[in-house]
């Protein structure tokens, strides 16, 4: 892989959400951090973007038609990408299927609605590294999932 070829997957973020306005709103904030941005509205168009790229983030929504974010995330893990991606999961639902999703190929999990404002924060850190300054601003987030993020699983109040 040459050197270019790795910046730009490093550089790449997916996005895989079926709600029209959200995958907007998100694809939206990736883009200002200056990332490129794929978009997907079901499971089955993520698998084929992953196919084609490689991607630094994954951004996964759980219950999306045709395939769901668990049909993506089980074919991560059994078609592995040369450099495994952070995949954050973005759901709504906090049922207990929610809590089936593999700890090994996902990152994270945001809740829906989560704070806006902080997502490009999280994304460029997860990309670039969390730097002390932005971590420090993220540990505080107002956005409880945000701050479980950041603190690796574990949210205290703040």
């Amino acid at each position: 892989m040459t050197q270019q070829h790795e910046q730009e997957q490093r550089q790449r973020v997916l996005v895989a959400d079926d709600d029209q306005s959200i995958r907007q709103l998100v694809s939206t904030i990736v883009r200002r951090e200056h990332f490129t941005v794929d978009a997907a509205s079901d499971g089955l168009e993520a698998i084929d973007f992953l196919k084609q790229h490689e991607y630094a983030v994954v951004l996964l929504d759980l219950m999306m038609p045709r395939l769901d974010g668990f049909g993506v995330i089980e074919w991560l893990k059994n078609n592995p990408p040369l450099i495994k991606p952070i995949v954050i999961v973005i759901t709504a639902y906090a049922d207990q299927r929610f809590k089936e999703v593999d700890a090994d190929m996902v990152s994270g999990v945001l809740r829906k609605p989560f704070e806006v404002a902080e997502l490009g924060d999280l994304v460029r850190s997860c990309v670039s590294g969390f730097t002390e300054e932005v971590t420090q601003k993220l540990v505080f987030s107002k956005d409880r999932a945000i701050r479980a993020f950041v603190r690796g699983g574990e949210d205290r109040e703040t």
